[in-house]
């Protein structure tokens, strides 16, 4: 399962359509790493380097990265895309600030 798919949240009634796995592919478990995703809202604020937009498709989402949670493996099927470098890069910052606050 590659680290930076975009998958499908299965329960089509939650708040969060997607997930952006970011675990590590050296460690296997039953459940993953995964960055939330919801769709973008025009003036919906956007908490500065916590948080990023991120474009599936034709739509645009806020990368919920405050509120990573661990998805049962069995949940991610079909990727939707991959991210870039660049977007991985992006994420990873994401990522950092969260835990070291820099």
């Amino acid at each position: 399962m590659p680290r930076f798919d975009v998958y499908r949240n299965p329960n089509r009634r939650a708040k969060y359509t997607l997930y952006l796995d970011v675990q590590s592919d050296l460690v296997n478990t039953v459940t993953r790493w995964c960055i939330p995703l919801h769709a973008a809202e025009p003036g919906q604020p956007v908490m500065q380097r916590a948080q990023s937009s991120l474009k599936v498709g034709d739509e645009l989402y806020v990368l919920d990265t405050p509120n990573l949670l661990a998805v049962p493996a069995t949940l991610l099927r079909q990727p939707l895309r991959r991210l870039t470098e660049g977007e991985q890069a992006v994420v990873e910052a994401c990522i950092e600030f969260m835990l070291r606050g820099y």
